[in-house]
């Protein structure tokens, strides 16, 4: 995620007179998960990895907030209104409406179907037609695996979210070297004190070291301060990260109470 988007708007009145209040403590806490996701996706989420994340595969738990309109699934992928209009206004796409804030998000829908679609053409045009039926199996086979490793691989933290959150972007040959030696063990770390490490500057002056410096010194594993710099924009409340864990894991708690 670009450093200009490390955190999204948030109404306290939309969120206290909102359709959301009518729902349990427990759909509550899984539509914050499901919003600090989609930001920090920029807007491309699809519906089986929210169910996998968040959900532990229980698609139905979902259910009580798309029936209140609070999220939509169009084509098989998560649909957030305001944040949709919050992502757009940043890319210069869309004004802060509804209906441009679903055109933008069509638009790029569209664009990713029609590039499956020239790929499946092209793979088409290579097929023999003396052993189609045979090749046409193998190809289900191949596809199938490919969309499992590939869909394993997003699950990670990777290189590409780093380099589009982190502030100083230089070496970035470097960066992904020092990267790709982390252990997968690591990334969960690596994500969560990257968000606190960019939200709580130690003073407004400070400049953030070279990616490369960064990962090599492991930097993720040192401890953050909150310093609380950036919590406030335009007189609207901001949630950061760890406002969102916190928000999270009361409403978890108290739901277990009750």
């Amino acid at each position: 995620m670009a450093k200009e988007l490390p955190y999204f708007k948030f109404e306290p009145n939309q969120w206290e007179n909102g359709n959301i209040q009518i729902l349990s403590r427990d759909d509550k806490g899984l539509f914050i998960d499901l919003c600090s996701m989609y930001w920090s996706r920029l807007g491309d989420l699809p519906f089986k990895l929210a169910v996998q994340k968040l959900c532990a595969g229980n698609a139905t738990a979902l259910n009580s907030l798309c029936d209140e309109k609070i999220i939509e699934v169009i084509d098989a992928n998560i649909f957030i209104k305001f944040l949709s209009e919050q992502l757009n206004e940043f890319e210069d796409v869309s004004k802060q409406n509804s209906k441009n804030a679903k055109d933008g998000w069509e638009k790029r829908r569209k664009q990713r179907k029609e590039s499956e679609r020239n790929a499946t053409a092209l793979n088409s045009l290579c097929e023999s037609d003396a052993i189609r039926e045979d090749k046409k199996k193998e190809e289900e086979i191949i596809e199938y695996n490919i969309t499992k490793k590939e869909f394993a691989e997003i699950i990670y933290f990777s290189f590409d979210d780093f380099w589009s959150i982190y502030p100083n972007k230089t070496n970035k040959a470097k960066a992904q070297e020092s990267f790709n030696k982390i252990p997968k063990a690591d990334l969960q770390t690596l994500e969560t004190h990257l968000n606190h490490f960019i939200n709580n500057k130690p003073f407004k002056e400070y400049s953030y070291p070279h990616a490369t410096t960064y990962l090599n010194q492991k930097r993720y594993k040192d401890e953050i301060q909150n310093n609380n710099l950036n919590n406030k924009e335009n007189g609207k409340s901001i949630i950061n990260t760890k406002e969102f864990n916190d928000i999270v894991m009361a409403i978890r708690n108290t739901g277990e109470r009750r």
